[in-house]
């Protein structure tokens, strides 16, 4: 009786081994499934957080912009710091990409090209950039002004709106 009891302990506790390590496998499995859709969810947080920031400084366009009656060279600083504070939320747009904290179908189907729209539409984001860009701005992220530069030319490409900023 003593060795039969053993036997079955032996047995229950193999069984109990096994289906420890299945749960423990399943917990991985979900762990793993649940962190892959808590970085989804990140994703488009940082892509929704900076859909209201642009959405706010677009609202705050200069009207001289809008009407392409204005210069980069002019001392109109409210021009000056609104082109900054594009390319400076660009960059950081940028930089989420870099490190992979972003949508990739929306950078390359949503911000890149509204980038390359708005500098269609208004002239004056590209003189602005190269103002700034000669004062050193915006040398962060590393090959943001590669990206920058390529959006210009993409632009030119496209074909700028009617109207030009005064020079």
């Amino acid at each position: 009786m003593f060795e039969y009891l053993k036997n079955i302990s032996e047995l229950l506790a193999h069984w109990a081994t096994v289906i420890t390590l299945i749960v423990l496998i399943c917990s991985v499995c979900l762990a793993s499934k649940h962190l892959k859709e808590l970085k989804t969810q990140r994703h488009w947080q940082n892509f929704n957080e900076m859909n209201v920031r642009y959405a706010e400084l677009l609202g705050k366009i200069p009207e001289k912009i809008k009407l392409g009656s204005c210069s980069i060279e002019s001392d109109d600083l409210e021009i000056k710091i609104w082109i900054r504070q594009y390319f400076d939320l660009y960059s950081e747009e940028y930089w989420l990409n870099e490190k992979k904290l972003l949508p990739e179908e929306m950078w390359k189907g949503r911000i890149r090209p509204g980038v390359v729209l708005n500098l269609k539409e208004y002239p004056i984001l590209e003189h602005g950039y190269i103002y700034w860009k000669n004062k050193g701005a915006f040398n962060h992220p590393k090959n943001f002004h590669n990206v920058v530069d390529e959006d210009i030319q993409n632009a030119n490409e496209q074909g700028k709106t009617q109207y030009h900023c005064a020079n």
